[in-house]
């Protein structure tokens, strides 16, 4: 059962993280550029990328994204801490 604080983290959690994956998207993209000089693959999956740059992309926006929601989602978990003194429901 979902308490009322617990939806309250979750839809908080989310809202952090979603945020952090789009800010860090836009600078993926942004440093993909200054590096390369092109667009980064948006289809990585097309057979007109390369498979050395499908990869690369591939994993360096996976990680750098997920670690990004994570630190996000973290903060919320410690701010809600910080608020109520309690550690947050699971």
């Amino acid at each position: 059962m979902i308490t009322p604080n617990k939806g309250l983290l979750m839809v908080t959690g989310a809202g952090a993280a979603m945020l952090a994956g789009n800010v860090t998207k836009r600078a993926l993209d942004a440093g993909w550029k200054a590096a390369t000089s092109d667009e980064p693959p948006d289809k990585p999956e097309s057979l007109g990328i390369s498979w050395k740059e499908a990869l690369l992309w591939t994993a360096l926006s996976a990680v750098i994204v997920g670690i990004a929601e994570l630190t996000a989602r973290r903060g919320v978990a410690l701010g809600w801490r910080q608020l109520t003194g309690r550690r947050p429901p699971v």
